[in-house]
Parts: structure tokens; C-alpha cells; sequence
């Protein structure tokens, strides 16, 4: 699996936000895959973590489709989130996803959370607009490898 650069203050991906997530993305054939294990600072009710750490991470994970398919960066336009059973404090999970639709200047992609042994937390499906050229170098000075 070859690892994909992070954004310094990304909620998700950045590691110089004291506050984010800190997860590394990795390219895995034709698809985008990460690791989470939530801590107490993650839940929602009690023990459980909250749908909005999910679904950041697959907003994340499914937005980086694009740049291992066309090489370009994109900005959420919309996702559909269905949540399939808890994700447990302390538990790991697996995020996977995959460009579904190239749309030209949009993307489609499809992506997944589950625990290890495959049980399904939590599946979404969005759209992606691309970055203008001048947008997409701006993000790129926001970088590391």
C-alpha cells in the first residue's frame, strides 16, 4: 500500500492539528483505505462513537478517490450516510472506498466502515466536484508527503 500525503491542519489527516483525527490514508489498488481506533474523546452516548466522526472520515476517505484515479482534489457536494450498527469506543475500523462515477468535472464514491471482522458500521455514497487548477495549487502548499 503506498501512503498519500495529509494536510497540516486537516481535521482528519492533519498532524498539525492538535484537536484532528491524525489518520494516514494509504492508496490500495483502486481504492483508498484508513485505520481508526476511537478513544472515549470520540463518543457520542456512552461508549459508542459519534455518527459525526464516521462520517467525517468517510467524507475524507471518498473526496481522496479522485486523487489516485484522475490525480485532482475535490470538495464535497453532497453525501449519504447510512449508519448499519455501533461503532465501539476502543474498537478498530476499517474505512475503504472507490470512485464509482467519473462525471467529468464531479465524482461519484462509494465508501465503507467496518470493524475487522468485516461487520458493516456504517456505508455512504457522495458527489465531488474537482478543484479548479488555481484552487488545487493553493491547496497544495498545505501539503506533506
Amino acid at each position: 500500500m503506498e501512503a498519500l500525503p495529509g494536510y497540516k491542519n486537516c481535521f482528519v489527516c492533519g498532524k498539525d492539528n492538535s484537536n484532528g483525527l491524525n489518520i494516514a490514508f494509504f492508496k490500495d489498488q483502486d481504492k483508498i483505505r484508513a485505520e481508526f481506533i476511537p478513544e472515549s474523546k470520540h463518543q457520542g452516548f456512552k461508549g459508542i462513537v459519534h455518527g459525526g466522526i464516521l462520517f467525517s472520515i468517510l467524507d475524507e476517505i471518498m473526496g481522496r478517490t479522485a486523487v489516485v484515479t484522475k490525480g485532482v482534489m475535490t470538495l464535497t457536494v453532497e453525501i449519504n450516510v447510512k449508519y448499519r450498527k455501533k461503532a465501539i469506543i476502543g474498537e478498530k475500523i476499517i474505512f475503504t472506498a472507490h470512485m464509482t462515477k467519473d462525471l467529468g468535472r464531479m465524482i461519484e464514491a462509494q465508501g465503507e466502515a467496518c470493524k475487522e471482522d468485516g461487520t458493516l458500521l456504517a456505508e455512504a455514497r457522495g458527489r465531488f466536484i474537482i478543484l479548479s487548477p488555481e484552487m488545487q495549487k493553493e491547496v497544495e502548499e498545505y501539503i506533506y508527503s
